[in-house]
Order: C-alpha cells, then sequence, then structure tokens
C-alpha cells in the first residue's frame, strides 16, 4: 500500500508539472521560442550552449508564467548560457547584464570619479606634447554622429596650433559607444588606406573599415562631415593610453591605432569587450537583446582578442587632474621624447 501511495504522489506531482508546462499560452510559447531564436541565431557565442537542454530548462522555468513579462526570469537562463558579458537584455520594466565582478575589480577610483564627471574631451599641452582624452561617445543618429566628431576633430585642430612634436591619445576612460565619430574625429591621424573589418562568427569579414583623405569610412561610405579639416598627422608619432576603463568601441580605436605606424600603446590590458554588437528588438518594440555579433578583425582579415594589451605595461597610477603624476601619461611622454 505504501509503495502504491507513493507512486501517486509521483504521478500527481508529474502531471501537475506537464500540465502547468502544457496550459502556457501559445503566445507565451511563439515569444520564448522567439527569443531563443534571436540567440541562437546571432550571438557570437552560441556555438558554446546546448540549445536542447537551455530550451528544456527556460520551459521548465516558465511553466507559472501567464504573461510574455512573466518569462524574463525564464529567458535570463538562457541569456547567462551565452557568457556575454557585452551583451544586455530588456524586456517590458526589466533589464539584465551578467555581472563583471573581474572587471568592476579593476576600476580605480580616479577611474570611477573622472567617470562621474561627465564625457568630455579633455586637451592640453604637456611640453611640446598635445595630449587629447577621448571619451564614450553614444551617439545614435548621424546628426549626433557628425556633431560628437567634429568636437573630437576641433579639439585636435586646437592642440595643432601649438605645433606639438608629438600626441597622447588617452582611452583609458572611454568605456564605448559609438566608433564611427571617435575615428572620423582623429582621421587625420592616419593614412589613406584599409584599417580593420569585423569578423562574424562564420569568419566571414564585413563592414570594411577605411581612412580616404582624412575621412573614415565603412564600405566606402564616410561616416561623418567634417567641416574644418587639418592638414595629414599622418606622420605624428603618437602614444595611445588604455586600461581597464578603456571597453567595447574605445577598445576599437587601439585596435586600430596599434596598425598604425610610429605607434605606442601603454597602460594596463583594457576591458575585454572589443568586439561588435548588434540590438534586436522584437515583441512589439516590448523585448530588445544587445549580442556581441561578431570578433574585431585587423585589415588582414584575421580575428583579434577581445582583450589590448599594451605594447608597454605601466601599473596605472591615475592622476586624471594633474597628468604630472600619471605614471602612465610620464611613461609615454618619455618614450615620445626618445
Amino acid at each position: 500500500m505504501k509503495n502504491k501511495t507513493s507512486l501517486l504522489i509521483i504521478i500527481f506531482v508529474l502531471s501537475g508539472f506537464l500540465k502547468s508546462k502544457g496550459q502556457l499560452a501559445d503566445s507565451i510559447k511563439i515569444h520564448i521560442d522567439s527569443s531563443l531564436a534571436v540567440l541562437e541565431n546571432n550571438s557570437l557565442y552560441a556555438k558554446n550552449v546546448s540549445w536542447p537542454d537551455i530550451r528544456e530548462r527556460v520551459y521548465a522555468a516558465a511553466g507559472s508564467a501567464r504573461t510574455k513579462a512573466g518569462t524574463f526570469p525564464a529567458l535570463k537562463i538562457a541569456f547567462d548560457a551565452l557568457g556575454d558579458k557585452h551583451a544586455a537584455f530588456y524586456q517590458y520594466d526589466d533589464e539584465y547584464r551578467i555581472p563583471n565582478d573581474a572587471l568592476m575589480l579593476r576600476y580605480t577610483d580616479s577611474i570611477k570619479a573622472a567617470w562621474k564627471k561627465g564625457s568630455k574631451i579633455v586637451k592640453q599641452m604637456i611640453g611640446t606634447t598635445a595630449y587629447i582624452r577621448v571619451p564614450f561617445m553614444g551617439a545614435g543618429k548621424q546628426e549626433d554622429i557628425d556633431k560628437y566628431a567634429n568636437w573630437l576633430n576641433d579639439a585636435v585642430v586646437e592642440l595643432q596650433k601649438n605645433k606639438p612634436a608629438n600626441w597622447i591619445i588617452d582611452l583609458r576612460l572611454n568605456g564605448g559607444g559609438n566608433i564611427r565619430p571617435m575615428l572620423a574625429g582623429l582621421a587625420a591621424f592616419f593614412e589613406d588606406g584599409v584599417v580593420g573589418y569585423c569578423i562574424e562568427r562564420d569568419g566571414t569579414a564585413t563592414d570594411e573599415s577605411a581612412f580616404s583623405n582624412r575621412s573614415f569610412t565603412i564600405n566606402g561610405i564616410s561616416q561623418a562631415t567634417i567641416k574644418n579639416m587639418i592638414p595629414s598627422l599622418a606622420n605624428a608619432k603618437v602614444a595611445v593610453l588604455i586600461g581597464p576603463g578603456t571597453a567595447s568601441s574605445g577598445e576599437g580605436v587601439g585596435v586600430i591605432f596599434r596598425q598604425r605606424k610610429c605607434t605606442m600603446l601603454f597602460g594596463e590590458q583594457s576591458a575585454g569587450l572589443a568586439n561588435a554588437t548588434n540590438g534586436f528588438v522584437f515583441n512589439n518594440n516590448n523585448s530588445y537583446f544587445l549580442l556581441s555579433v561578431a570578433n574585431l578583425g585587423n585589415k588582414n582579415k584575421e580575428a583579434l582578442p577581445e582583450y589590448v594589451t599594451p605594447d608597454v605595461t605601466v601599473k596605472s597610477n591615475d592622476a586624471f587632474n594633474d597628468l604630472s603624476h600619471d605614471t602612465v601619461v610620464q611613461a609615454a611622454i618619455r618614450w615620445l621624447d626618445k
């Protein structure tokens, strides 16, 4: 009798679970399947995931969901499985990113304090060296891309009036945004030619990035209209500063400068988010995945690591308010003055 009772309990619990799963509304099932399809078909890391197993786990966790919004905790299971720390998941009133505790621990108090002051370009002369700090640039619309690009270009123009012997490009507070205004604003530093690609997860090279007549182009199309062109600085000696605060598009700028002659990178390893992302909006604009979809590639169509490592490692003693005491700046100046 005891064994029969136990068997009945097991059958009752199992049938209850299956009934709950089966009672998911068709609209919710479609939403779950659509969400998983976006992740599986687009994520750079999708090949690392066992999708049949993940689908089973997501459906099990969503068994009690009565609305699409209620699927958020279940879909986080699939999002987490990708391990994409560059990604974001938004659904109705919920949002989520995978915690990046290791990176957070690398941020110095100086970096945090500087970020609190907002995104701004800092330009000054340090002796005969022109110093320019390139910040995060979150431009989306073309008019904003043009505005940011000219903001940066005008800073270069102002410094060039001092006839500097060499340059420092500081990317240590550049957490990313849109790479197009950054490279358009710094285009004077580059010779004409191809400098990079995006390498899709199947190995295809796309989005050819290049410079042409002091203009930054993608697939041959100029990415910003610069109003105040200056003579080429392609032969200038340049030190580029990077660190844990250098992320995403900021890392992309560092990658492209690394291929330039008369250039050295100083500082510490970057954030490790050097890849290309894309956004996917669905569910009547109520769901959004920002996903890493491609690696950055050099001009030879070779995929690059997601960390940018400096040519000269300098343990940072950030002093953004007093560059005379900034260890990375001073190391760069010593090399520039040789």
